[in-house]
């Protein structure tokens, strides 16, 4: 029996979404105290090395994609679930050490960190780890807990770097403070899974494979496509324009939140939904709907203050990066509306299909982004990946169209939240002229004055975001 087909995905995507805001709290804090403390290039570096975990670790993920399926479809799976994920994580880590100790000097040249090698090493047994944990939490339904759990992580982090980084070890103490935090954290990710590992049987496992063999790829190709953007800045031209790309894409962040949450959680939901024969259109019509609630006003909000909002948040030296910002922060509307769908279509158990179109993607970014970054700039980079994340779009809503005849794509709630950021942006320019940012007092101001606008033009005008909050929070009198 299933429990992720009884999610609530509104109360869950609410109590998510909330969870990721306090999370970026402590995200966005420690990302202007080490971008101010380590400058850009060491700053780089050290995302160019997180960068690199992320690719290397994508066959641990991708194994976890693979149990958070099966475990969607029962729950009595979890002590064995639990087991195969520990098992294949040990196997690629001592892999994965063994490739890492043949490259060393590569990766101390590429990072600029002399550490590299160890440190690496340390977050693949560590962070990734936690994260491939955490997926199997989703699995249960736990989907907003799942999102706690790596809040709570979160400000464990941000305590042990400031320690670190106070006592001198620089962009070594952020990387051991992160790896400490996953580590601690561990066990309360065991405790909500309610699980102990046991040694999966031979049908699981061919079960896991026959996911897996395309979870994997898919997965690499995916998150290669992620970071690609800085990894190309990093190889083509240098960690300080990495430094700068980071900076930029942290103040995008939180416009992913809701469709983060509410994508993991609709995964679960389809894959169970599914596997019973159930319907599961009007899940993915009533999630798409708003996972651009975020991403839209922080698009319009950035044609207007890219300058202002880096300057202020990391200072004069990262001024660079505000053309970055508004490409990121276009990027990030068409990806809010992306990851969803190609969520819905694994839990229609076509992972080869996101396979393919994260394959397509992969070779775009490349092939376009390093033509594009000599030609325009590190700018170029996302320009390359806005092609490449609309291709990913059309190849997800095709296939979704094929199998779900009547599904809606373009729900009226989007074309609703883009014209109340039209009027934001309307009112935000006028009010431009007349305020002149250079504090962070001003900044909250304006941006609290423009969030304020969009909101409350989008409760006047859309009945389905009023329902949608009533029956997220039922207790409180909306509509």
């Amino acid at each position: 029996m299933s429990n992720a087909a009884n999610i609530s995905l509104g109360r869950e995507t609410l109590s998510g979404t909330v969870a990721k805001i306090v999370m970026a709290l402590a995200g966005f804090v420690g990302s202007i105290v080490f971008a101010r403390v380590l400058g850009p290039t060491m700053f780089g570096g050290v995302y160019l090395l997180l960068g690199l975990v992320r690719i290397v670790d994508r066959p641990m993920s991708g194994w976890a994609a693979a149990g958070k399926k099966r475990l969607s479809e029962s729950d009595n799976l979890r002590n064995e679930a639990l087991g195969a994920n520990l098992l294949f994580n040990t196997l690629w880590i001592i892999v994965v050490t063994i490739g890492i100790l043949l490259f060393a000097k590569s990766l101390r040249e590429y990072t600029g960190l002399l550490a590299a090698p160890l440190l690496l090493i340390l977050l693949l047994s560590s962070e990734s780890v936690f994260i491939t944990l955490e997926r199997l939490v989703q699995a249960r339904g736990r989907i907003s807990t799942a999102v706690w759990l790596d809040t709570v992580r979160s400000y464990l982090t941000l305590g042990l770097q400031l320690l670190l980084v106070i006592a001198g070890l620089g962009a070594v103490g952020m990387i051991v403070g992160l790896a400490g935090a996953s580590l601690a954290t561990l066990p309360i990710v065991v405790f909500y899974l309610s699980a102990r590992p046991r040694t999966p049987s031979k049908e699981l496992l061919r079960r896991y494979w026959r996911f897996a063999k395309y979870s994997i790829p898919s997965d690499a190709l995916g998150t290669i496509y992620d970071r690609l953007d800085i990894l190309l800045l990093g190889a083509v031209l240098t960690p300080t324009v990495a430094g700068y790309y980071e900076a930029a894409f942290k103040l995008t962040i939180p416009a992913i939140f809701i469709a983060e949450v509410a994508g993991s959680g609709l995964m679960a939901k389809t894959s169970a939904i599914s596997a019973r024969g159930g319907n599961i259109h009007l899940d993915i019509e009533n999630t798409i709907s708003f996972t651009s609630l975020i991403a839209i006003p922080i698009c319009f909000g950035t044609l207007v203050f890219a300058d202002e909002i880096i300057v202020t948040a990391y200072g004069g030296a990262f001024a660079a990066a505000a053309p970055l910002l508004i490409a990121l922060a276009i990027y990030r509307v068409i990806r809010t509306q992306s990851g969803p769908l190609l969520q819905a279509v694994n839990g229609l158990d076509r992972p080869d299909i996101s396979m393919r179109l994260s394959a397509i993607a992969v070779v775009v970014n490349i092939v376009g982004g390093i033509g594009l970054i000599l030609w325009i700039g590190p700018v170029g980079v996302v320009v390359s990946t806005i092609a490449a994340e609309s291709i990913r779009y059309v190849g997800a809503a095709l296939l979704l169209k094929q199998e779900l005849t009547t599904i809606n794509l373009i729900p009226h709630s989007l074309l609703e939240q883009v014209g109340a950021g039209l009027a934001m942006f309307i009112i935000v320019t006028s009010i431009q002229s007349f305020i002149q940012i250079n504090s962070w007092v001003y900044l909250a101001l304006i941006i609290g004055l423009g969030g304020f606008t969009y909101f409350l033009f989008l409760f006047a005008v859309s009945s389905k975001f009023r329902m949608t909050l009533q029956s997220a929070v039922p207790s409180v009198k909306i509509v």
